[in-house]
């Protein structure tokens, strides 16, 4: 039986580095022995079907294969189609219609952020930022009106957590593409 699974990988294609044509990541993904590999848009999003159904095994089996061809570490976090689902079911923020006043993104991370880290974040909500954590989901959205002008802010840092962002766009049509 195959599984279908959604890998979101860490700063590919992002301000010049770790640069990769899709092409040759949906061959690394094959040689790892997976199948039905498609990507979406080139930030790291790739589709794909696996013999079996451990996303934390496929993650360090991706990270490992991605480190031996880019020559750094590559964080990979795996989901399935449910779990990708589930997430954007608990996005706080009312996307429908946010390109008009609000921009949304969901951070996936590599954990649920203690307490502590949880109540740093919430103290750097402001004007440019309003925040929701959600299990080992960060969900986060600012005015259209502070593109380009709000405060850079390193979620993993505050979170004590790695993770990888992709806007409410992307999040939905990755949900399309995997139905």
């Amino acid at each position: 039986m195959k599984h279908r699974y959604l890998a979101l990988l860490r700063a590919i294609n992002v301000g010049g580095n770790s640069i990769i044509k899709m092409a040759d990541l949906r061959k690394h993904f094959e040689d790892c022995g997976l199948t039905e590999v498609a990507t979406h848009i080139q930030s790291g999003n790739v589709l794909f079907s696996a013999a079996h159904a451990d996303p934390k095994r496929l993650a360090r089996q991706l990270e490992e294969k991605m480190a031996s061809v880019m020559g750094r570490k590559i964080a990979v976090f795996v989901l399935s189609p449910a779990e990708l689902k589930a997430a954007a079911a608990h996005n706080p923020f009312a996307p429908e219609g946010q390109d008009k006043a609000q921009r949304c993104h969901l951070m996936f991370l590599s954990a649920r952020p203690d307490a502590a880290h949880h109540e740093a974040l919430m103290a750097l909500q402001g004007r440019d930022y309003r925040f929701h954590v959600h299990g080992a989901v960060l969900y986060y959205a600012y005015p259209v009106q502070f593109d380009g002008k709000r405060r850079t802010i390193d979620f993993e840092k505050v979170l004590g957590v790695s993770g990888t962002a992709r806007n409410w766009n992307v999040v939905a049509k990755l949900i399309e593409l995997s139905s």
